[in-house]
């Protein structure tokens, strides 16, 4: 405020870069504030934001927390699920897509997808994606940022597809809005800054045999890599079952069916 003198900048955490918890985060903050813009003072606002990601998640957090399959949990940084507000970019496969929103949209969350004209609406409600929670937007036209800034605004996760020539400055702005609204953004490319990006190394299908058969399931090998806890690479293999197929409907037992004729016939026949 006009008039105030400046407080002394004085950092509030101990060890290399290593904070206690989300309120030294919030104090540090209006001390860089606080302390002007600096190019220094600047830079070490940023190391902050990237050490903020290294604290645990404790029980009152649980609550930022979207479910995630359990398959992927080697692949996470973030205990019990996907941190709310995190851009996790999931490269090279809609399977993993649709993986990463099942578990969170059968506890009841909305999704939105944006630009994806061709995803299979079907192999999603087959893997258990219920279709009245997801919106899909497949051609978002020019008014691309627009209509993501309106999603992340309106559900808990927005899958995205990033057409070309988007501004790294644009990008930046989605992930900070997603993060402030605490949406999960998840990019189908790996944007500058993501706090996690999985991408597929490897598949193989099962189920076929001597060229005849159907495609039972599917092994992913992923990839993870990020910031913070998350900046050493880790793969997983996670097998994927397509969905079982609808049940057909019992058929009433036939009865057996006896003619009266043939029954009074084979009675006149005379043993030999």
């Amino acid at each position: 405020m006009p008039g105030k003198p400046l407080r002394p900048f004085r950092p509030a955490w101990s060890g290399d870069g290593r904070i206690a918890g989300p309120d030294d985060v919030h104090r540090l903050l209006r001390d860089v504030n606080a302390a002007g813009r600096s190019r220094d003072t600047t830079a070490l606002a940023i190391h902050l934001a990237q050490s903020a990601d290294d604290v645990g998640l404790g029980e009152a957090d649980l609550a930022r927390v979207l479910p995630a399959p359990p398959a992927l949990a080697g692949l996470l940084p973030w205990p019990g699920g996907i941190r709310r507000g995190a851009t996790v970019a999931a490269v090279g496969s809609t399977s993993l897509v649709i993986a990463l929103l099942t578990e969170a949209m059968s506890a009841g969350s909305w999704a939105a997808i944006v630009g994806m004209p061709t995803f299979g609406a079907l192999a999603a409600a087959e893997a258990g994606v219920p279709l009245e929670h997801l919106a899909l937007i497949p051609e978002p036209g020019p008014d691309w940022p627009t209509v993501v800034s309106a999603a992340i605004d309106g559900v808990d996760i927005v899958v995205v597809a990033t057409p070309d020539n988007v501004a790294d400055s644009m990008i930046r702005a989605l992930m900070n809005r997603a993060r402030q609204k605490g949406t999960v953004l998840i990019p189908t490319s790996a944007w500058t800054g993501c706090d996690l990006v999985i991408t597929l190394t490897g598949r193989t299908w099962s189920g076929l045999s001597h060229g005849h058969g159907r495609l039972r399931s599917q092994q992913m090998t992923l990839q993870a890599v990020g910031r913070g806890r998350a900046a050493r690479p880790c793969a997983v293999t996670v097998a994927i079952p397509r969905a079982p197929e609808p049940a057909r409907p019992a058929q009433p037992p036939v009865e057996p069916t006896v003619h009266l004729a043939a029954v009074e016939a084979w009675g006149e026949v005379e043993p030999t």
